[in-house]
């Protein structure tokens, strides 16, 4: 299980990658003319950044930033984190679960901004939220069956994430987009 300290993986994120965000959500977003970081509470309600674009409209962003160092577990390329469980249920505590970001259903968040350090991969991946976790609650059971599972405690309470190769999950994504019609049978059926 692994230990980290929310606050300063707020520092973090705050810190070294708001700064580089920024400007990467800006080449990004084809339109883009401003992007600005949320305050704290928006951002613990999962926004970070909202980007404006020209015609005015608002896309509200979620940054999810690997520590330096994450290379080192990769075995197929970046893999990005996955959130199953934001809190862990706990029938000791008589605690009950909450479930993780990328399988929220009550999220209003567009996209997911998933960022690593320079010296792990330069690349950047700008991924939409709902088909992201389309594609994670299709293939919750399978990615957890053959990729690491690891527990966080933050010394609060206890998270859960998979760690999924990145092709993997865009895969995942282009298979949740390409889904046959209920409406129509196929010519030999």
């Amino acid at each position: 299980m692994t230990v980290y300290d929310f606050d300063t993986m707020l520092a973090y994120s705050r810190g070294v990658r708001e700064r580089t965000d920024l400007d990467t959500i800006l080449a990004l977003i084809d339109g883009c003319t401003d992007v600005s970081k949320t305050d704290t509470a928006t951002d613990r309600a999962g926004v970070d950044y909202v980007a404006t674009l020209r015609g005015g409209a608002r896309v509200l962003i979620d940054a999810k930033a690997r520590t330096p160092g994450c290379r080192r577990y990769w075995k197929h390329g970046p893999e990005l984190a996955l959130e199953v469980w934001s809190v862990l249920p706990d029938r000791d505590k008589r605690q009950a679960g909450k479930v993780g970001w990328t399988l929220s259903e009550s999220s209003g968040v567009h996209y997911i901004l998933f960022t690593f350090d320079p010296a792990d991969t330069p690349a950047v991946f700008l991924y939409p939220f709902q088909l992201l976790r389309m594609a994670f609650r299709r293939n919750l059971k399978t990615w957890q069956k053959e990729y690491k599972v690891d527990k966080q405690n933050s010394g609060q309470w206890r998270s859960e994430c998979v760690f999924v190769p990145e092709s993997v999950v865009w895969d995942g994504i282009y298979q949740a987009m390409r889904q046959p019609s209920p409406f129509y049978k196929r010519a030999a059926d």
